[in-house]
């Protein structure tokens, strides 16, 4: 019969197995950092391919999927966490169709970072006045940008249309860029978003720099539309397609396609 020191040692094998998958791939990161979180075939698609990014296999990638299918929660709270905790000297920045709602995804970042369970996995991301700081750290922390203690490491949230000032970014991740149908369908939006994809973040961009675009589809003149007509994008609907991805070229993957 097993006793109950026997079942505790146990659970806590299974804990430390699950730390250490937590470190390695976004999708067991999500599951254990995320109780609620049940995740569906599509789900187990979608973040095989974020973690793909994470690593660098994927250099620039598009994804489009419809309304409420959890794109936001992957793509611009997780993966940043996942990405911090993997490398805190990087440099990301996160946009959005305004700059209260990347506001919004910066507070949830930082929420996740600040957790024990977070800590326990990524013990050496950390952010200031957390209670796992050992000292007075005077790294910038608000609403807008928070920096990484002791690390190279922040984050930079702006709105459409903002200001990306400060150092190069390594991580540009672009989430819902169009708020809703009339925004997508409106000319002087599209435009306004182009132009400040060309002169505001690309200024910001280095030769190593990842970008990711995040959103459901309006119109076929969108960002993703107007960087088809310019770049190199390769189309994927199987994951063999994306080994050995030229380094210069765009993955564009929409959801209702892509086969396992």
């Amino acid at each position: 019969m097993i006793t109950d020191a026997e079942i505790l040692e146990l659970e806590d094998l299974i804990h430390e197995e699950e730390i250490e998958e937590a470190r390695e791939n976004l999708l067991k990161f999500t599951e254990k950092t995320m109780d609620s979180f049940v995740a569906a075939t599509f789900h187990k698609v979608y973040y095989k391919v974020l973690d793909l990014f994470a690593k660098g296999s994927i250099p620039k990638l598009m994804i489009t999927m419809s309304p409420q299918a959890g794109k936001s929660l992957g793509a611009t709270r997780k993966l940043p966490s996942f990405m911090f905790g993997r490398n805190p000297d990087l440099k990301i920045g996160v946009v959005s169709y305004n700059a209260t709602f990347a506001r919004k995804f910066n507070r949830d970042i930082q929420k996740i970072i600040d957790t024990p369970l977070y800590h326990e996995i990524f013990p050496d991301t950390i952010l200031n006045e957390s209670k796992f700081a050992v000292e007075q750290m005077t790294a910038l922390r608000n609403s807008e940008e928070f920096e990484i203690v002791g690390k190279l490491g922040s984050l930079k949230a702006v709105g459409r249309g903002g200001a990306l000032t400060g150092n190069a970014i390594d991580i540009l991740i672009m989430d819902d860029l169009y708020k809703d149908f009339e925004e997508g369908n409106s000319p002087v939006i599209r435009d306004s978003t182009w132009d400040w994809y060309i002169s505001v973040a690309n200024s910001r961009l280095h030769n190593k720099s990842q970008q990711l675009i995040v959103f459901t589809r309006w119109n076929e003149d969108d960002l993703i539309g107007r960087l088809e007509k310019k770049e190199e994008v390769i189309t994927v609907t199987k994951f063999e397609q994306l080994k050995n991805v030229p380094e210069e070229a765009w993955v564009k993957i929409n959801f209702e396609a892509i086969m396992t």
